[in-house]
């Protein structure tokens, strides 16, 4: 894995201007760094070796300079691609996969992101065209970040690199954090700049003739679902995430998985096993004592199944505190998943013995994972009648007092069909906007999550009710919060993370299975737990879903609670004019006296002081 960053601009800037934004992301890739200058173009790149180890340095050329690339992130199916070009004529000069792309652009021009599989962001220099392209993988697993003010384009895999260009401006976009406060992550395109843009997954740039083009590549579809009985979609699963887990064990250096004791992460770590022939290195992070979310026994069953070498980092949920200390530098926007503390602390554990670890994210919403999607199945059944455009209801329901249209079911009623699902969590409910956040404040916000949910859900093309919620979550819950939280916490270490469940091909495989191969009466994930049946224990398989959830009401109430006084109060966020007078301190009280648990938004409101502490940026609400 590696930083990639750079900027094309008439405007004359220092050569130090390139360094400072590629030492940015030095975590990215520690091994090594590199500079391209070409007139108003400037490629840098910081290199975490992982194929092709003395070769393939960046920013790579092809021998005539015609071409010049930096790339972050694996092609998994670069040897395939190799071998077609080479039969096209091209001579390639080394064993890796970044000069792959060089002449796959050659030969196809931007075709050639339809015979892309892996994981990537890159930019793409081309001197006779005089053009850039930059691209992002087909489900955003790789980030990529950019600043156009129609003369200067600035790029990053992260803010931070972005943000070190002169020409940048560092102005919140008030709309942006509105949505943090909504959802707890900021939804792409936007950025907590108002300025700078993350090029959402599937999606690439062309920077040409003074002009920015945009345009999605690849989109799933749900259509011609495959008629399997049980037995053969099974076997087909089975086959489908070999071939996924199998593209994803191509490196020089040593590889691992993570384990939590689940069966998503269990399952990759056993095809692992399997397909190698040789155990694995298995990596879990567990809490001393009776701890709800510690699932360190079961990852230790797993392990001794499948025979891996195992190491599991044992702590007192106290100490994974200590890890907020880094959260602002690794999370350069508000960003308030809690689980990125463990993740942060599991992958710098996992550095120590490897330099690749295969993880779980995605089952759950390719597979049905989560409780809430039976639920709102089940409740559409009544919100599709009563929440009817015909039904009176649907109109009444808006006229109810705040506190009453958050009720999910009603909030449902209220709201036409692709607007019922918002995906999560839900962190300041939209219905109480109005009771909590300045008039000057909500004039800003000219966006909700609901309003991303609708994008989302007309994309999707199936019949299929779960098959859209799920795909709403795909597009926001998993990009922007779930592997935006793996993606910093493993690079903030050098570490490269793979996730099989997210080749794209095995997510169109999923998309066409019927739904009730996934959602089973009360069963959730039911064929990829046949499967899961075929390598694993049975107690893990059929186990009930648990995760990493922090103590935070105790954090907050003891190690924190100074701190978080100081945040909320008129020395910080009630001070910058968002919340209406009194609210901050009501949350705080509300908490601290056990009337009402807000221990959610609370650390969502710390982590945002925080940001704004360190990182000053412009900022006003009028």
């Amino acid at each position: 894995m590696c930083g990639i960053a750079g900027y094309f601009s008439t405007q004359a800037v220092d050569d130090a201007v390139l360094k400072a934004m590629t030492d940015r992301v030095a975590l990215r890739g520690p091994d090594a760094d590199g500079f391209y200058h070409n007139g108003p173009l400037h490629l840098g790149h910081r290199r975490l070796s992982v194929l092709d180890i003395l070769g393939s340095a960046q920013p790579m050329l092809t021998p005539d300079a015609q071409q010049a690339i930096v790339f972050n992130g694996e092609i998994y199916n670069y040897a395939e691609l190799r071998k077609c070009l080479q039969q096209l004529g091209h001579v390639f000069c080394t064993q890796g996969d970044t000069e792959t792309l060089l002449y796959a652009w050659r030969e196809w021009g931007r075709e050639m992101l339809k015979q892309l599989t892996g994981m990537f962001a890159f930019a793409l220099w081309d001197e006779a065209q005089r053009s850039l392209l930059l691209a992002r993988d087909h489900l955003g697993v790789k980030p990529l970040y950019y600043f156009w003010d129609g003369t200067t384009f600035v790029f990053g895999s992260e803010l931070k690199a972005v943000t070190a260009h002169p020409a940048v401006k560092r102005e919140v976009d008030l709309n942006a954090l509105g949505l943090y406060l909504e959802a707890q992550y900021i939804p792409a395109p936007h950025t907590i700049y108002r300025d700078i843009k993350k090029l959402e997954p599937g999606h690439a740039l062309l920077l040409k003739d003074g002009k920015l083009e945009c345009w999605r590549y690849w989109l799933p579809d749900y259509r011609n679902k495959m008629q399997l009985g049980e037995a053969d979609a099974v076997a087909a699963l089975d086959r489908e995430l070999r071939r996924s887990v199998g593209s994803m064990l191509v490196a020089d250096v040593p590889l691992g998985a993570f384990v939590s004791g689940g069966i998503d992460s269990s399952l990759i770590a056993a095809l692992m096993t399997d397909i190698t022939g040789k155990p694995v290195e298995t990596f879990n992070l567990g809490f001393a004592g009776d701890v709800v979310g510690s699932e360190h026994k079961e990852a230790a069953r797993v392990a001794s199944h499948i025979g891996s070498h195992h190491h599991a980092l044992m702590l007192g949920p106290n100490e994974v505190l200590g890890a907020l200390d880094s959260w602002t530098e690794v999370f350069d926007e508000p960003f308030g998943d809690q689980a990125a503390l463990p993740t942060m602390l599991l992958s710098q554990l996992t550095r120590q013995h490897v330099t690749v670890a295969l993880t779980g994210e995605g089952a759950d919403e390719v597979f049905s994972g989560y409780g809430n999607y039976q639920k709102r199945v089940n409740e559409e059944r009544i919100s599709s009648v009563l929440g009817h455009k015909a039904s009176p209801l649907h109109y009444l329901i808006r006229t109810l007092p705040p506190i009453a249209r958050k009720d999910r079911l009603l909030k449902a009623i209220g709201e036409t069909l692709p607007r019922r699902y918002r995906t999560i969590p839900n962190v300041f409910d939209e219905a109480l906007h109005d009771s909590l956040f300045t008039p000057a404040f909500r004039r800003a916000m000219t966006e909700k999550i609901a309003d991303f949910a609708e994008r989302a859900y007309g994309e999707c093309n199936s019949a299929h009710y779960i098959d859209r919620i799920m795909y709403v979550d795909t597009r926001l819950w998993l990009p922007d919060d779930l592997l935006t939280k793996v993606d910093r916490a493993t690079m903030a270490h050098s570490l490269e993370a793979r996730v099989p469940y997210l080749y794209h091909h095995f997510f169109e495989f999923a998309a066409r299975l019927e739904p009730d191969l996934k959602q089973h009466g009360n069963s959730r994930k039911y064929i990829l737990k046949k499967l899961a049946e075929k390598y694993l224990p049975g107690e893990i398989v059929h186990r009930s879903k648990q995760g990493f959830i922090m103590p935070l009401p105790e954090w907050l109430a003891r190690e924190l609670k100074d701190e978080l006084e100081a945040a909320l109060s008129l020395r910080g966020l009630d001070k910058r004019g968002i919340f209406q007078a009194g609210v901050l301190p009501r949350l705080l009280a509300e908490h601290q006296s056990g009337k009402k648990s807000h221990a959610f938004r609370l650390w969502a409101l710390l982590v945002l002081e925080r940001w704004f502490a360190r990182y000053e940026p412009d900022f006003c609400v009028d």
